[in-house]
């Protein structure tokens, strides 16, 4: 009997632990999501797109968004395999960082693909306001970050 009890509050606290990584998970997505619409619509409407040119830049923004993320979810898998991993060996270390540096680097391959894609419907002043406003967006969300810490 004692056994049974036993299984079944295990039972309840992993189907809890499980539930309760499932919403952060959940909610870390749907996060992610909704700070990715605010860039997308922070940066149209810096660049004074019109509908047109906000359609299209939604579209390849959003490609470009998913391609870096993906690329950065591998490099983050890797190089925590390696830190929890108490026997890895140099090789390993050498070979998680090489290609943590060659995540950047296809990662700006990415960012320079895009940037010929958005040059079809954008003036050259318009893709060098892009930069400007990614980097305003970023800064907003760090400030905002720290405020909510403090």
């Amino acid at each position: 009997m004692k056994r049974f009890v036993f299984l079944i509050l295990l039972s309840v606290v992993s189907a809890t632990s499980l539930l309760q990584a499932q919403t952060t998970n959940s909610q870390r997505a749907r996060w992610m999501g909704n700070i990715r619409q605010q860039k997308i619509e922070y940066i149209v409407k810096e660049l004074k797109l019109n509908e047109e040119q906000a359609d299209k830049f939604t579209r390849l923004y959003t490609e470009m968004e998913s391609e870096i993320y993906k690329l950065n979810c591998e490099a983050e898998d890797l190089l925590n395999k390696i830190a929890l991993d108490d026997k890895a060996t140099d090789a390993e270390y050498e070979a998680a960082a090489l290609e943590c540096t060659r995540e950047k680097q296809k990662e700006g391959e990415i960012e320079l693909e895009y940037f010929h894609k958005f040059s079809r419907f954008l003036t050259k002043k318009q893709l060098f306001q892009m930069k400007l406003a990614e980097e305003k967006f970023t800064q907003y969300l760090l400030r905002h970050r720290r405020r909510e810490n403090k």
